[in-house]
């Protein structure tokens, strides 16, 4: 096996032990599987975001998904703009909405008045590697500031550097949900650490309950708090809020401030977050209130 078939499979091993994956595959089949939550209250309340609000709800910003699954009759398809397909011969609406769609609507419960712009970058028939790096350009490119992904682990290969640089060049940062994937000598791919991590990207996880890891892992830089008080999260949710709920709170910081840089953003996000139990947990009030007293040659200095 090809090193690249060996981290895909690692890959995907770790997505589906996330669970959200699982799911979304037997939706996607017109499967049952247990009803998804009408709201994300909890997430909302412990990650300060009505707080926040005080300052921003993201006006005059654009937060992109990349995902599948989208619903394009959605309450929140009045925000969308430019959607789009990363995935030839397939269009929003012709899988059941679902994974995308709740991603779109987590962003837009924590920024109500940011703008939304889908792209589908996974399929049943084929996986998010190749088509993630683009749909990063093509949200660059069309005026998102910030991209949010919840597919599961990539390889930190040069497609993806790319990627990342490019949108950085343009000022928008990337928040994904996995530390991206290191190749070991004679092992097993696993997750960057703390040094090995591309700094241009936000790496947002959630704490979660069992099966799925509740230690803190070193490659994330801030977690999202708690996830464990809704007896409907038990059914495999996996890690997937903690990007757009990240995503969501850097378009509060950048309607309160357009002149903020990537750079700032996340160490904005990092600098105002609180420890708890070890896991440095998201502040959506400071991070915000930081962003709107952050003056622009203040800014400068301190990229």
């Amino acid at each position: 096996m090809t090193r690249g078939r060996v981290l895909m499979a690692v890959a995907a091993a770790a997505t589906i032990a996330g669970g959200a994956w699982m799911w979304a595959e037997r939706r996607s089949r017109g499967d049952d599987f247990p009803p998804r939550p009408a709201g994300d209250t909890t997430l909302l309340s412990f990650s300060r975001v009505e707080e926040a609000w005080r300052y921003s709800k993201g006006r005059g910003v654009t937060v992109a998904v990349l995902d599948w699954q989208f619903d394009p009759d959605s309450a929140v398809s009045a925000s969308y703009v430019r959607p789009t397909s990363m995935i030839p011969g397939e269009r929003i609406g012709d899988l059941k909405p679902w994974h995308g769609a709740w991603m779109l609507e987590t962003v837009h419960a924590v920024a109500p008045e940011a703008a939304l712009m889908p792209i589908i970058a996974r399929s049943p028939h084929s996986g998010y590697e190749n088509a993630l790096p683009w749909g990063i350009k093509y949200a660059a490119d069309h005026g998102a500031s910030v991209v949010s992904s919840s597919m599961g682990p990539v390889e930190n290969n040069q497609a993806l550097r790319e990627a990342v640089e490019y949108a950085l060049s343009r000022g928008c940062i990337f928040v994904d949900v996995h530390p991206e994937l290191v190749a070991q000598d004679g092992g097993q791919p696993r997750g960057c650490l703390p040094g090995e991590c591309l700094d241009g990207i936000v790496h947002a996880g959630i704490v979660s309950v069992a099966p799925h890891p509740t230690r803190p892992e070193p490659g994330r830089d801030v977690y999202v708090w708690p996830y464990d008080l809704h007896s409907h999260y038990r059914d495999g949710w996996g890690f997937s809020n903690g990007p757009p709920t990240v995503a969501g709170v850097v378009a509060l910081m950048l309607g309160a401030n357009h002149d903020l840089t990537p750079a700032q953003v996340k160490r904005l996000l990092v600098e105002t977050s609180g420890m708890k139990d070890g896991f440095r947990v998201l502040d959506a009030e400071a991070a915000v209130r930081a962003a709107a007293r952050l003056t622009a040659g203040a800014g400068r200095s301190n990229q």
